[in-house]
């Protein structure tokens, strides 16, 4: 997410969920993006049990991308939709099984919960991550694109195609350029399905270069 630099946060300390919903020790940070941007770069460090949550308030129809970056590679984060808590509810995005990638289009309007981790083996040895987490968020309410840049193009198309075709993001291969077509754009890519053999996919953008659907490049025999 190359229009992520330079981009910084202001966090708000919020107050921990009530009714033990968290976990011990974690904390809740409010993300605030600086006027004008629609980016930010978000750094911080967890160790042992002590994670963090941050919520981040979006409008009905905009655009998510969310990476994070851990140098442990125990540490993950989940993601929750607007009303969900960590430690209720179920998770939107799991990411010790989806990876360090999530986007959402359109969002909900409400605050999407970013929650921070180690897994139990890591927390129990008191273990500590580093991490970057960048969040983006373009659109305006009902979708208008406030400028969607080539990467969260891909990064929409390699999110789709994996949950479409049930693999992890790494087993999603795109071409490096999107090219005009039709009444909008479209990226080519492969997926690696293992035994399956490799399929390859075509997304679809529409003309403000919102993802629209993917379209399968090989035949279900093949």
């Amino acid at each position: 997410m190359s229009m992520m630099k330079g981009c910084a946060a202001t966090v708000a300390v919020g107050m921990l969920f009530a009714g033990g919903s968290a976990r011990a020790g974690e904390r809740v940070e409010i993300v605030k993006f600086k006027a004008g941007t629609t980016a930010t770069n978000l750094h911080g460090s967890i160790r042992g049990y002590d994670g963090v949550t941050y919520k981040v308030a979006t409008g009905a129809g905009q655009v998510m991308h969310v990476l994070f970056s851990p140098s442990n590679r125990s540490c993950y984060f989940n993601a929750y939709a607007p009303g969900k808590e960590p430690g209720k509810d179920t998770a939107a995005f799991v990411g010790s099984t989806s990876g360090n990638e999530f986007g959402i289009n359109p969002t909900a309007a409400g605050s999407y919960r970013l929650q921070v981790y180690l897994m139990r083996n890591a927390a129990r040895r008191k273990e500590i991550c580093k991490y970057q987490l960048a969040i983006e968020i373009t659109g305006k309410p009902g979708g208008i694109s406030a400028g969607v840049s080539d990467q969260m193009m891909a990064d929409a198309c390699k999110g789709s195609a994996a949950q479409m075709y049930g693999v992890q993001p790494r087993k999603v291969t795109l071409e490096s350029k999107i090219v005009a077509g039709g009444s909008g754009f479209m990226l080519d890519g492969r997926v690696d399905k293992g035994p399956e053999g490799i399929k390859k996919l075509r997304c679809i953008y529409k003309a403000d270069r919102q993802f629209s659907h993917i379209q399968a490049m090989t035949s279900d025999g093949e």
